[in-house]
């Protein structure tokens, strides 16, 4: 049967806007925080101060009475709750002991905001503070205090849900105290290979915690019906995902649950939990009218669930030609005060991103007295990348060789071994360094170092990196109708948080064989839509898609077969031009699609509707790459970073929405830029957070970011929908070793830690040997 080209079908390829941007800018898109049933109570959550401390009594008996108040919950009044929760979904609120500042302690729903406020002021708590864990490496050492209740597994669900690599087992029965869990990967002689290495060297990355920065908070409404059935509307990136957890935290069968997904106003890996869903289930249960709970910046820079604080020490040896020989590492992830990350990622890209013949990789999950840890778009990848590709700039310049050839020798290609023993699927990592390589900002970059800068002084340089993510895989299915006016109606339970949508149908338009106009999508209930994984792990086109493509061919099937009898020709021998189905090689014998749904769509008519049906699994993945450069100069005086230009090259598969992609690549970079430079939550020696607000918590702005030059790759990925890949989670990936890499070029100085601020700068420069050997 054939398929129309993108040539002739204005789908897959075209640039299209996101027809949801004008309601988006002018106030018309309607979030969680919009809605307003009839009896809405609003609710507040009173959060310890303290990160580790012991709860003597609560007295809510003042707030109960406060006008306006219609309930009052603690954890007494919560017979769901359990000792030893394995997730912090779970751990709705805390039992006798709170584990970090910010963890709840009570709840209130009332007639209005202010009230529920002033409600919490009036709750009275007695603690016993207790010794707290802050820092990973002390909360691992013998007579630390301990984090989680005795008998706490750690939950990896939600990480193995965002990447396409499954955890290792645990290396080591016999954990130290707060340790959740450890992996190993090695392969060859590790000892051996430094032994015969020329050149070896060390160091200890250090990446402090940051938050996904979304606009739009954690933010749920919950409404029980007479019959005991339970709705929500909330912001997530998965609904299927999130009625599966509320349903294990409360008790209740999944069907008793309906989600209805609302505008995402971004998730980036944080929406995935549901954070506050099952309070708030809680709540409109204790009152009997429904209960919107919508989380403030301050509680979600403090008590949110952001990336993790992750320490890397490194120590590679390659021989004077260049030849990798070994490398060795070990990665310490803070992750809170629940555990729940994968390491086994962060092994494979330290020891198979590029070529290593002997290997050993360690990690430890380490948990401490701050919020649990969450997603953040390429969980750890920018960590990892951080720091081997620091590593292989190093090695490079130490052997005098140029950087990105030196890593284009080793970087990995199809069919060699990740360290977990798997092949590397077909990827395009060497064509996006190649592309980069030949860019006039890397050819030219000895001219940019020497034009001394705006007054002759700035320090100027160029770095790149490369890096990516191995997506996700999750079953799918989805379904296309013909309707009645020969449009297509396509219905998904996929959350739409960058777009997607616009990519789905235009894959069904070209797959079926109509324009990208006559598609509609529909994101539907957990009652009504066929089944849908998360809006994660740069899986949705890849999947989604794919799925989408299916039902569409099979509507496309079912169309031809109907047309066939009324045109008197083999549905082979039939296409679609023009919202007509006709007789190839015979223009004049045709009919209208809006005729055939007609036909299809009639109550009398013995015709069966077109119903076109994709329901898949997968077992192929498709790791996505990116590599990035960053242009910088820096200012010997005061370490200011300035950023003259950034260019992003990343492999795509195929561009199903080229605009689309673009704005990924851009946002994501801007993302690992913010990593990169200012972003970095900070807890005192208490477990408190020092910037709980957008004034202390430093994110980029447009005022900080050059234009983002963007260059696409299409390495087709052979199961993706039209060979399309994901290309959510590169763009995040690379910068940060890209700046450091351009900073250590500009001013000889090699930092390690980020966020590369102007005080972590000039303290580096001050520090670094002068001609005469002394400190500058």
């Amino acid at each position: 049967m054939a398929i129309l080209t993108t040539r002739e079908v204005k789908g897959v390829g075209f640039t299209i806007p996101r027809p949801d941007g004008a309601d988006k800018v002018t106030g018309h898109t309607r979030y969680v925080a919009d809605l307003n049933p009839p009896g809405l109570l609003h609710a507040k959550l009173l959060r310890s101060p303290h990160a580790h401390a012991r709860i003597v009594r609560i007295d809510t008996s003042l707030a109960k009475a406060l006008p306006g108040v219609r309930a009052v919950l603690t954890a007494a009044d919560i017979p769901e709750l359990h000792p030893n929760a394995k997730t912090r979904a779970h751990a709705i609120m805390a039992i006798d002991r709170v584990v970090f500042a910010g963890q709840p302690v009570a709840a209130v729903a009332a007639d209005e905001l202010a009230i529920a406020q002033e409600a919490l002021d009036l709750i009275g708590v007695e603690y016993e503070l207790l010794p707290v864990a802050v820092d990973a490496l002390q909360s691992m050492q013998p007579g630390a205090p301990p984090v989680a209740d005795a008998g706490t597994e750690a939950d990896t669900s939600e990480a193995l849900a965002h990447s396409g690599v499954a955890a290792t087992e645990s290396q080591d029965d016999s954990k130290a105290v707060n340790v959740a869990q450890q992996t190993r990967l090695s392969r060859g002689d590790v000892a051996a290979g430094f032994a015969e290495s020329d050149v070896v060297i060390e160091h200890t990355y250090r990446i402090p915690m940051v938050h996904q920065g979304y606009i739009e908070t954690h933010s749920v409404l919950a409404e029980w019906d007479s019959a005991g059935g339970l709705t929500i509307w909330t912001s997530t990136q998965g609904s299927f995902n999130t009625r599966s957890e509320v349903a294990d935290v409360l008790g209740l069968p999944e069907t008793r649950i309906k989600v209805v997904p609302m505008e995402c106003g971004g998730g980036f890996g944080a929406k995935i939990r549901a954070l506050c869903e099952p309070i708030a289930a809680l709540l409109a249960r204790a009152t009997r009218r429904p209960v919107r709970y919508v989380m403030t910046r301050r509680e979600e820079l403090a008590a949110g669930m952001p990336a993790p604080r992750v320490v890397m020490r490194v120590k590679s040896g390659v021989k004077r030609d260049g030849t990798l020989m070994a490398i060795e590492a070990e990665t310490i992830l803070d992750s809170g005060a629940f555990a729940g990350a994968v390491l086994t990622l962060n092994g494979i890209f330290l020891a198979s991103l590029y070529r290593w013949p002997s290997f050993e990789v360690r990690g430890v999950e380490v948990l401490t007295h701050k919020p649990s840890i969450a997603a953040y778009r390429a969980p750890t990848a920018p960590h990892t990348v951080f720091a081997i590709d620091s590593q292989m700039d190093r090695l490079a310049r130490a052997l005098g060789l140029d950087p990105a050839e030196y890593r284009l020798r080793h970087l990995i290609d199809e069919g060699d071994p990740m360290a977990n023993g798997q092949p590397w699927q077909k990827n395009g990592a060497r064509a996006c360094l190649e592309r980069m390589i030949e860019h006039p900002l890397w050819t030219g970059r000895a001219e940019w170092a020497a034009s001394g800068g705006r007054d002759g002084r700035g320090l100027r340089g160029t770095g790149l990196a490369v890096g990516g993510w191995i997506p996700g895989i999750q079953p799918c299915s989805a379904t296309i109708k013909l309707n009645p006016d020969g449009t297509l109606n396509v219905v998904t339970g996929q959350v739409d948080i960058a777009g997607t949508n616009v990519g789905l149908a235009q894959i069904a338009a070209t797959a079926y064989g109509v324009d990208f106009e006559q598609v509609s999508i529909v994101t539907a209930d957990t009652d009504s839509a066929p089944l849908a994984g998360l809006s994660a792990g740069s899986k949705v086109t890849y999947t989604m898609g794919a799925a989408v493509m299916a039902a569409a061919r099979d509507a496309r099937e079912q169309t031809f077969k109907i047309a066939a009898d009324d045109l008197e020709a083999a549905p082979e021998d039939l296409e679609i031009v023009d919202g007509r189905v006709v007789v190839r090689g015979v223009p004049e014998r045709s009919l209208s699609l809006a005729d055939i749904g007609k036909k299809t769509n009639a109550f009398m008519s013995n015709v069966p509707p077109v119903l076109g049906v994709g329901s898949l699994g997968f077992s192929q993945q498709a790791p996505a790459f990116a590599a990035q450069l960053a242009r910088i100069e820096v200012d010997p005086d005061t370490g200011l970073v300035v950023l003259h230009d950034f260019v992003a090259v990343q492999d795509v598969g195929k561009a199903i929405n080229p605009l689309g992609i673009e704005g990924q690549m851009q946002g994501g970079a801007v993302q690992s830029l913010g990593i990169a430079l200012t972003e970095e939550l900070q807890f005192d020696d208490d477990g408190r957070l020092m910037n709980p607000s957008l004034l202390d918590y430093r994110k980029l702005t447009a005022a900080d970011v050059p234009d983002i030059e963007t260059i696409m790759v299409e390495v087709p990925a052979p199961a993706g929908p039209f060979g399309a890949r994901g290309v959510g989670e590169p763009p995040i990936v690379p910068a940060p070793a890209a700046v450091a890499n351009a900073i250590e070029d500009a001013t000889g100085v090699r930092i390690t830690e980020l966020p590369l601020t102007p005080e972590r700068v000039a303290l580096a420069l001050l520090a670094r040997p002068s001609e005469d050997g002394l400190s500058a």
